[in-house]
């Protein structure tokens, strides 16, 4: 009788979401989003002291950072360091702490995705052909995106997510986890590809990496072994990728220290020799803010184009994940508000 119960409070779901409108009148949504959130928000922070809630922060942390670097290393190489890890990490530590206080679902982790490297990558290729200066031309063009996220939200346009199938958020994780996938293959391929790449470093990137997967892999599968009690099997599982990245860099810098770093040649994280402070190319040659005027009135013309890209890919991008975030097998107690997480 309980399932039953339960599947009919999913389909009175279900219908509740079929028969929201697509849009709404200016600012409404918004307005019944903060009148759902505000009376959890000193909650999320008190919650937060719970001992699960600190294991979690923990994962998460590697999780972001792990994320961060990757992307920013592959933004690196395809921006020619305009940004890179530098300002990647910043990005997310900075909207890490601020996205959360003005959300409607704090649980979602800001960074780095597939689908925006893309984009940003189509972007800066983009003004290189018609030269436009790249910095420039992504700056007006995250403002256009500002206005359209911000219109975007005064109507409630995120609605119309709230009507996709379970399908369309899979086949959204399925693309999500394909661009992880095709990236890490790329890079071993072009290990051995690349003629400027050494034996030792080809070799060396190859075992270090296999080592991280398949760590990864095993620890995470643990849950159900028999070793140890649940509560020790589920903690160990949890922090399976940092444990895989902790052995990966012991690896790596064991052969390092065993064979000499001229025939391992391995890449190290491209940061400027000024530290964290300064930006990847440094902040004489790439500085921190953006000169505005630097493009020409075609050139705003593209950025108005690229913003407009970049709202549909940022509201696919953020909409589903925070649905997937919201699913009701998660069981969350506090509500959502789709219009906060889009403004």
């Amino acid at each position: 009788e309980d399932d039953d119960h339960e599947d009919d409070d999913h389909e009175d779901d279900d219908h509740e979401d079929e028969n929201i409108p697509l849009f709404r009148p200016f600012g409404k949504g918004l307005i019944e989003d903060l009148k759902t959130k505000l009376p959890w928000y000193c909650s999320d922070f008190t919650d937060a002291f719970e001992v699960k809630a600190v294991i979690t922060v923990l994962y998460l942390f590697w999780g972001a950072l792990a994320n961060a670097v990757a992307f920013g290393a592959l933004l690196g190489e395809n921006t020619e360091g305009y940004m890179g890890a530098t300002e990647t990490l910043l990005a997310t530590a900075v909207l890490g702490m601020l996205y959360p206080l003005l959300c409607g679902q704090p649980l979602t982790i800001m960074g780095a995705t597939g689908p925006i490297a893309a984009y940003i990558i189509a972007l800066r290729g983009i003004g290189e052909a018609v030269g436009v200066k790249f910095l420039p031309l992504y700056a007006w063009s995250g403002i256009f995106l500002s206005g359209f996220l911000f219109i975007g939200a005064m109507f409630s346009l995120s609605n119309a997510i709230r009507r996709v199938t379970r399908f369309t958020e899979e086949l959204f994780s399925v693309l999500v986890s394909v661009i992880f996938i095709y990236q890490a293959i790329n890079y071993f391929v072009d290990l051995f590809a690349k003629s400027e790449n050494s034996n030792g470093e080809a070799k060396a990137g190859l075992l270090v990496g296999l080592l991280t997967f398949f760590t990864a892999l095993s620890i995470r599968g643990s849950r159900n072994g028999s070793l140890f009690n649940q509560w020790t099997r589920n903690r160990v599982a949890d922090f399976a990728p940092v444990i895989a990245i902790v052995l990966g860099l012991g690896l790596a810098w064991a052969l390092i220290g065993h064979y000499g770093i001229e025939k391992v040649d391995l890449d190290f994280l491209s940061i400027s020799d000024d530290g964290i402070a300064a930006t990847t190319l440094g902040t004489d040659v790439r500085p921190w803010f953006v000169n505005l005027g630097d493009i020409n009135g075609a050139g705003i013309g593209l950025a108005f184009v690229g913003g407009l890209f970049g709202f549909i890919v940022m509201y696919f991008d953020q909409n589903i994940t925070v649905r997937l975030v919201n699913a009701r097998e998660h069981k969350l107690k506090k509500g959502y508000g789709y219009d906060m997480d889009m403004m």
